[in-house]
Formats: C-alpha cells, structure tokens, sequence
C-alpha cells in the first residue's frame, strides 16, 4: 500500500485514496467503527450530573466589526425572545434521550446473549461472519437512533428556526435545509468530480447587489466495484457557490490552487484553455489560471480578487478553491473540513451569537467580492 504525507485533517482521505481496492474496503469499514465507537462514547455525556440543568445565557450581541453594525438590533428582535425556548427544548431532548437510553439498556445487554446461543452457521453457512456483523451494526445502529432522536430533533428545529431568523437581516436572503439543486448542473466548469450519487443540503439564496446568490452544501460519491462487490468513495465534499448577473463574460476563465506536479496533469484536462501567466508573481506560486480569453482574465484576476479569493477560503474553513467565469456565472467550488451549517453541540447552552457571527462573516466576504468585481456594473474591457 502506497502512503502519501497527509495534509491536515484530510489525512485518512488521502489513504483511502491511494491505498489498493481491498485496502480501501478496509480502512472505509475501520473509519466507520470508529466513528460509531466515538458517538456511543459521547452518549455517556448524557450522564453528566449538572447537564440537565440550564446553564447561564447571555443572550447579548456584541458589534465588533463593521460588517455586524446593526444586527444588535436585529438579534434583539427577532432571536433573543427564541434563545430561552430553545434552552428549554434543549433540556427536554436530553431528557428523552437519556429516557430512551435506559429504555434500550436490557436490549443492549440481552443481545449478545441471543448472538452466541443460536447456531448461525446452519443459518447462513460460509456467509455467517458477514451477516453476524449485518446484525450487530443495524441492531445497534438502531438502537443508537433511538436514543438520539429527540437530540436530532432539536438540532433541527434550530437550522429550520434560527438560520432563518439570522439571514432574513439581509432582506432577500432564505434558507433551506433541505435541497434539491445538483452539482452536475455545474459541469460546465470542469470543476466538477465525475460522481455516482449526491447528498445536498443547507441552501442559501438571496440578492446583493443585483446579484444573485446560490450556496449549497453537497457530498459527491463515486462508485467503485471489486470483484462482486460495489462501494462508493467520496470525491468531493463542500460547498457550491455561485453568483449570477444579467451580464455575460466574453470568454471563460478557470482558476485554481496550484497543484504543483499535479497542476501538469490538470492543465492538459483543458485543451480549450490556456495557461494565463498572472501580473502578480506571488499570487503565480499559488493559483493556476486557464482561459480562452486572456485580456479579460487579467482584467478579472486584480491582486484584489485574489485576496478575496484566499480570504472565502479561510473563512469558510476549507483550501484548495476553485472557481470559473462563464456565461453570466462566477462559480466557486470549496471542499470543506466539516459540515457548515450544523448547530453548536447540544450538551452546551446556546444563544446562537456564534452561528449568527459566522454566518455575517460569510456572506460579508461574498458581498466583497461582487464589489470588487463590480459584478453589478457592465464589464468595459
């Protein structure tokens, strides 16, 4: 098995990734026991003595940057009366979980009593390891499921009450957990991994400027099959953001983080395209930029841009941006360390300060960019 340096938390990715087909299976099933073993674990939180109790809120926003003036009002308004009735819904949901914990205990604990007193192997004959392990991953699977639920149900309830209530400061802004909008809509941009299957949530659409905006969250898989058996492996995971205008650029630009020896087989993928050598040496180490129009490209690409280009990736805590002009869309693809638009963990009390900071922070950044670009004006080149 081939091991290449793993580079941040991308580090079983990269494994998986490199690694031989049966190798692959392997590490695929050790991460998800692995993570199953780690949320049973955070189970026995629900134990703690004093998490039942409420703990203190503040309840206050605090302006501390520019782009946050006047959103003190707006929390007062529409999201401190909402921070109490959470509290209590939250106390209530670990209430019922630990309820159904113990209510789940003697199931727990009587099967592996019925695993080892029945004769599998008459059952299933030479399939029986694989089918024992079927069981005890769906029984306790399950099991895990119900005792989360209402836990589930709360961190919901917040992503379908509260992020409204946050973007609705900017006006035309919405937001739906659930999606039905496709990455390979996208495929234009070459920017797009072939993929088998899609799971897309968390979308964000609005107006700024004239500008519209669309952001979703989605996790692409593609299938990948040895011998008799089929799996799937993630190829992307992160946000698609696009900004869309009533204009159209004259040619089509690509712009990505240099892969180094990796940036050679990427530029040979576009044989439409070429290489478009940047005015800012410093910016050249760090992005490759392909196009068919090279006077519009260095009239796109200011030092500027690229500083907000840099500074959407940071903010959104993920690397390796990507991004193309074409037509009348800016499209920008950011594989992600973590979920975006997910609640604060549920043992903690919440007033929903940070998700509202977080959330003024991104769409700030997105702001900037249509103003440096000039999205909403005509293109005069």
């Amino acid at each position: 098995m081939k091991l290449m340096r793993p580079q941040g938390n991308q580090y079983l990715q990269i494994i998986i990734y490199e690694a031989t087909k049966k190798d692959r299976k392997m590490f695929s099933l050790i991460r998800f026991i692995i993570g199953g073993i780690l949320s049973i674990f955070e189970l026995f939180r629900l134990f703690n003595p004093n998490l039942l109790k409420s703990g203190k809120i503040k309840g206050i926003f605090t302006e501390t940057k520019p782009f946050e003036a006047g959103f003190s009002q707006h929390y007062d308004k529409y999201l401190k009366d909402k921070v109490m009735t959470f509290e209590k819904e939250r106390i209530l949901a670990l209430k019922k979980s630990r309820r159904n914990f113990f209510i789940s205990l003697p199931l727990m604990l009587l099967f592996p009593f019925v695993l080892v007193n029945i004769n599998w192997f008459n059952l299933f004959g030479d399939n029986t390891l694989h089918f024992l392990i079927f069981i005890v991953l769906a029984f306790y699977g399950g099991i895990f499921l119900f005792i989360t639920m209402s836990m589930t149900l709360y961190q919901d309830s917040i992503k379908t009450d509260i992020f409204p209530n946050i973007l609705n400061f900017f006006g035309s802004f919405s937001y739906h957990p659930e999606t039905t909008k496709s990455a390979g809509a996208y495929s234009y941009s070459e920017l797009i991994p072939k993929f088998s299957r899609e799971t897309s949530e968390d979308h964000i659409t609005g107006s700024y400027k004239g500008v519209q905006i669309d952001l979703f969250e989605t996790e692409l898989e593609q299938v990948r099959r040895s011998n008799k058996n089929t799996y799937y492996v993630t190829v992307f995971d992160g946000i698609i953001i696009t900004l869309s205008m009533n204009k159209e650029f004259k040619g089509k630009t690509i712009v990505r983080k240099d892969g180094g020896l990796l940036g050679n087989w990427f530029k040979n993928t576009f044989s439409s395209l070429e290489n478009v050598k940047l005015e800012d040496p410093n910016f050249e180490k760090i992005f490759e930029v392909f196009s068919d129009d090279q006077i519009e490209a260095r009239y796109l690409l200011t030092v500027t841009f690229m500083e907000r280009l840099n500074e959407l990736a940071s903010v959104f805590g993920g690397k390796n941006i990507q991004c193309c002009f074409f037509k009348n869309e800016l499209l920008f693809v950011l594989p992600l360390k973590k979920n975006m638009f997910e609640p604060g963990s549920i043992y903690e009390p919440e007033d929903f300060v940070d998700d509202s900071k977080s959330l003024l922070e991104e769409l700030n950044l997105i702001f900037s960019i249509v103003d440096t670009l000039k999205l909403n004006t005509k293109l005069n080149l």
